[in-house]
């Protein structure tokens, strides 16, 4: 089973600090955590503190040590071993770290990055994008929200099964 993912965290840096975590699986389960330590708004950068602390406040707030933990027990409803997918390297690393901070093994999941086979595909999956964010009215950078879009691509763009599109992600285990 994929579950979509989406991370906020303090800036585009080389120590990015994980600030929420949004996902959404295809059968429309959804998960959504604040981390209560790891970052403080003094790592944040300017457009972080204009455009993703305001959206915090809406979910279940843990810390790291219990944040792994938590995803872990959500995905259990997922055929083993789900695959976690992202349109980021950046949330993908971000999550990656956390859940060997937990001590979750990487043989419990997937990680993957969806790489696109080609221009006009790329297009068609942003396109759908903010398509579906403007029809579901749905914030942008929002954990929760930029998971439901991912996902609500993804079907728009390679349908409900997605048998198509296998392959067109790369697998990534993060880093190490």
């Amino acid at each position: 089973m994929r579950v979509f993912f989406d991370t906020e965290f303090t800036a585009l840096s080389s120590d990015p600090r994980l600030i929420s975590i949004g996902m959404v699986a295809e059968n429309g389960s959804q998960f959504y955590i604040e981390l209560t330590d790891g970052w403080s708004e003094e790592n944040c950068s300017a457009w972080v503190l204009e455009h993703v602390v305001p959206l915090l406040g809406k979910g279940d707030k843990c810390t790291r040590a219990e944040a792994g933990k938590r995803i872990f027990s959500w995905l259990s409803f997922a055929e083993y071993p789900p695959t976690l997918l992202s349109d980021s390297d950046w949330d993908t690393t971000l999550l990656a770290e956390l859940m060997d901070e937990c001590s979750i093994p990487r043989e419990r999941y997937h990680l993957e990055v969806i790489e696109y086979k080609t221009k006009i595909q790329a297009k068609a999956f942003e396109e759908a994008r903010l398509c579906h964010f403007q029809s579901l009215n749905l914030i942008q950078h929002y954990a929760l929200h930029d998971a439901r879009v991912f996902h609500a691509a993804w079907v728009s763009v390679f349908g409900a099964d997605a048998s198509h599109a296998d392959g067109m992600a790369g697998s990534e285990n993060g880093p190490g």
